[in-house]
């Protein structure tokens, strides 16, 4: 019994049928898509170096850096962490700073 269920979903997959309850799963394997023609494109990168700064973590850091350039920049692809520091109070770690660089690709003109 289950094994039939499990061949009719194969094939409702196969039609594009909905896969998932919310379409996640569609959007999933639509983005996918996109991606594996979107990689076979010539592509013009820029990059930029970027300095976000927290309080509370890294990785806030890296997101309050990552959410300002996302303001005014578009198509956004990458980002590689090049440096990461810090302030220290009191012999703990008061404030974290993280340097990016961050590329986007160019668009045609």
């Amino acid at each position: 019994m289950n094994r039939a269920k499990d061949e009719s979903s194969g094939e409702a997959n196969a039609r594009g049928a909905p896969t998932g309850r919310d379409g996640a799963i569609d959007y999933a394997q639509k983005m996918q898509t996109a991606d594996e023609t979107d990689r076979d494109a010539d592509h013009i990168y820029r990059v930029i170096e970027l300095v976000g700064s927290s309080s509370q973590s890294i990785e806030d850091a890296i997101n309050v850096a990552l959410g300002r350039a996302h303001k005014t920049l578009r198509n956004l692809r990458w980002f590689e962490v090049v440096q990461t520091r810090g302030q220290i109070e009191q012999g703990k770690a008061k404030q974290f700073q993280v340097t990016l660089k961050v590329g986007f690709t160019m668009e045609d003109i």
